[in-house]
């Protein structure tokens, strides 16, 4: 009986542990594994609007992967105790962050059949001290909708239902790509000497 017991016990936590899994990548968030973490250590985002769904999702994955989300360079280098913003402190700008729908397909009588659910967003990563990182990156998704005018509140229920979807896959790919980040890349690399000096030189002559 005890036996039985126990069986059951481990049975039901190593379900329960499953669904936490399954429940957690399902919004997007991505477990530390192996002792990776993303190379940074705080991050700025700009260029959202104050209301933007996506700029929250996205920081609280962030936050769950590790890294800070701050509002300024200023909070930035407060929180490395440093005189001076951190290497470790890049700025996340959002340079679109857009979602709707169009009309894909119509009848002969002029009746909307078919929607585009569409959510994208297009981004750059900068550096500390204000040099790209990561140049003008788009992710987007596009899902198509069946459309009835009879069943039009379900249908707004359905889209909204499909865009959440759609901005926690977005998500997940920002993600990855910011992981994709090494320690080495957020340092800026430097000039070349002799390409300092011909950049001078080519200044002096200059009438």
């Amino acid at each position: 009986m005890q036996r039985r017991t126990l069986l059951q016990r481990t049975l039901v936590a190593g379900l329960s542990a499953g669904l936490l899994l399954g429940t957690l990548s399902g919004c997007g968030f991505q477990l530390r594994r192996g002792g990776q973490t993303i190379a940074f250590q705080t991050i700025q985002l700009t260029g959202f609007a104050g209301n933007s769904p996506l700029a929250s999702e996205l920081a609280r994955a962030l936050e769950a992967s590790g890294v800070r989300v701050v509002d300024s360079t200023l909070a930035a280098t407060q929180a490395a105790s440093s005189a001076t913003v951190p290497s470790s402190h890049v700025v996340f700008d959002a340079q679109a962050d857009n979602r709707d729908m169009v009309v894909v397909t119509k009848t002969a009588y002029g009746q909307v059949r078919v929607m585009s659910v569409r959510t994208s967003v297009r981004f750059r990563v900068k550096r500390a001290d204000g040099s790209i990182l990561m140049p003008s990156t788009e992710v987007g998704l596009a899902r198509d909708l069946s459309y009835n005018e009879k069943d039009a509140l379900s249908k707004q229920d359905e889209s909204a239902a499909l865009q959440k979807a759609m901005q926690t896959d977005i998500v997940g790919q920002v993600l990855r790509r910011l992981a994709s980040i090494r320690q080495d890349d957020l340092v800026a690399p430097a000039t070349p000497a002799g390409a300092a000096s011909s950049v001078s030189a080519s200044s002096l002559a200059r009438p």
